[in-house]
């Protein structure tokens, strides 16, 4: 029979075989009465049914009394215990063996009491993978490799090497922050923005204001490479639709992404590349690329949905053990190729700097030029003619003026890559592309 996969991340635990994605369940939990509604029903009924709800019990998992308990919910590990039970159904009939993805949080405690919820479930647990560490196992990488990942209630940023070993370092939590917050600011942004425009209110009844939550998810997956975009409100007696731009959500992030941005700096090696891998659960996140692209020194990779599940079903054999104990695995043997430019010569010979006369100007993250004058560049960052940048090991130019701006004495193209030795011209004065350090 084939291996069932569950992965454990509260944003949307999903459970799959050979490899292959079979269903999603948010972690969230609803009692209503003698009711208890877990995951989508949980979600779904959140706003509507607010006397008792509860998303933190895969947060927070453990036996710790919550507060209001009942005589079967007394904890948060009971919650996740009713969610686990539900998760399994899905697969339990497909399945003689299953492989957990586990986050790098979790202590060996909450690993311990998550074996014991999958025995009472009677799941046939035989490995257990940290998350990061499995999906990124299929991707070339350079020997320091960075994960960024979400969940409802926290970001995290995982400390891998890959040496003699594809190992698991450090998980580290950057922010407190998740989805659960930024759905509650974006949310409100959206309200306040219908508001303004026609006096609706969507958070004036639980109904509509259900909707909206019910709807944001992928409104907001799907605001890649959109500046500004219609979010539609359809509340089944009526449809409403308002126009959010990136920058006003942006103000929902505005605090996180220097958070971000400086974790991800201190943990990059001194004179080294770094692979930075992003999970799929930021697609759409506004402005977050513009911010990770500051960095520099890395190789951005933003992964795909099914990485977790792709990088179990190669290493099966590497996280189920031969003597059928159940171990929690954080290395894996190498699959890994570098990188195309892992060299030291391509490291060191991208472009540094633009020389024109004896005069060297350094690129760094972005350098706009606006003109050129008395041999000297003039930098104008609101009406550049052009913009030179630095992304990882690449040097970028940014074409604004068509004609104005030539490369290697031809009209440069709108955005193209540059090398120690191009020579760039502006309005006929030639400076020259150069590497240094």
């Amino acid at each position: 029979m084939p291996t069932g996969i569950i992965e454990i991340n509260d944003a949307d635990l999903r459970v799959g075989m050979n490899g292959s994605i079979t269903a999603g369940s948010p972690g969230y939990a609803v009692l209503d009465g003698g009711r208890l509604l877990v995951g989508e029903d949980g979600l779904r009924n959140a706003r509507l049914l607010p006397r008792w709800t509860n998303n933190r019990f895969w947060n927070q998992l453990g036996t710790e009394p919550v507060p209001n308990g009942t005589e079967t919910v007394r904890h948060h590990a009971d919650l996740a215990f009713a969610h686990l039970e539900r998760l399994w159904k899905d697969i339990a009939n497909d399945v003689d063996k299953v492989i957990m993805a586990v986050p790098g949080f979790y202590t060996r405690e909450q690993l311990s009491l998550l074996l014991g919820m999958a025995r009472e479930c009677n799941i046939p647990v035989s490995g257990l993978v940290d998350t990061s560490l499995v999906t990124v196992s299929g991707s070339p990488a350079h020997p320091t490799i960075l994960h960024l990942d979400i969940f409802l209630h926290r970001i995290t940023l995982t400390i891998l090497r890959s040496d003699t070993l594809l190992r698991q370092v450090e998980c580290l939590t950057l922010s407190e922050t998740g989805l659960f917050t930024l759905w509650d600011r974006w949310a409100n942004i959206i309200a306040s923005q219908f508001i303004q425009t026609s006096r609706y209110d969507p958070m004036h009844q639980a109904v509509s204001e259900q909707k909206l939550y019910d709807s944001l998810p992928a409104w907001i997956e799907g605001l890649e490479n959109e500046r500004s975009t219609t979010f539609e409100l359809d509340t089944g007696t009526a449809s409403h639709q308002v126009a959010i731009s990136q920058e006003q959500l942006l103000a929902a992030c505005a605090t996180i992404y220097p958070q971000i941005v400086q974790l991800i700096r201190d943990h990059i090696p001194a004179g080294e590349i770094a692979s930075l891998f992003v999970s799929h659960r930021f697609r759409g996140f506004p402005g977050l690329d513009d911010s990770l692209r500051l960095i520099g020194n890395t190789d951005l990779v933003y992964l795909d949905a099914d990485s977790t599940f792709a990088g179990i079903a190669a290493h099966e054999g590497d996280i189920i053990s031969v003597s059928g104990t159940v171990s929690h695995v954080t290395s894996l043997p190498i699959n890994l190729q570098r990188p195309a430019r892992e060299s030291a010569e391509e490291v060191q010979r991208h472009a540094t700097h633009v020389l024109i006369d004896d005069h060297a100007v350094a690129i760094r993250n972005a350098l706009r030029i606006g003109g050129v004058r008395d041999k000297r560049i003039q930098v104008n960052a609101d009406a550049p003619l052009c913009t030179l940048y630095l992304r990882g090991t690449q040097t970028l130019l940014d074409n604004h003026a068509n004609s104005r701006v030539q490369l290697n004495g031809t009209t440069a193209p709108q955005q193209s890559a540059l090398h120690p030795g191009d020579t760039l011209s502006i309005d006929g004065c030639d400076m020259t592309l150069i590497s240094v350090g």
